[in-house]
């Protein structure tokens, strides 16, 4: 019975460990934050958009086994007009990756 307990706690606590993905805020003044806003506008516009970043408001990262998920809100203008938008962009350093996951306008 002892044994079962022990087996039972040590699994418990691997298993949260394994589920518990921290997010960190994010500094927009970093420059690797800003680098990341501005892949996700160029990325965007590679759908025939033409926005230009202007800069990094606020967001978390949060690691994955796939790499670090940024999810960021970002300020862009279409040539007339500063919008908001939520990004999220994976980045996989070690495995050469960085990409565009979501991008969609903040309606105000």
């Amino acid at each position: 019975m002892r044994i079962q307990s022990l087996i039972l706690i040590v699994l418990i606590v691997i298993f949260s460990s394994a589920a518990s993905n921290h997010a960190a805020f994010l500094n927009p003044n970093d420059p690797l934050v800003n680098e990341i806003g501005n892949f996700a506008v160029n990325e965007y516009n590679k759908q025939g958009n033409k926005l230009k970043f202007e800069k990094v408001l606020n967001g978390v990262s949060e690691i994955t086994p796939q790499g670090t998920n940024y999810r960021i809100t970002l300020s862009a203008t279409d040539g007339s007009t500063s919008k908001k938008y939520a990004a999220i962009v994976l980045d996989s350093p070690t495995q050469h990756v960085r990409r565009l996951t979501n991008f969609a306008p903040i309606k105000a």
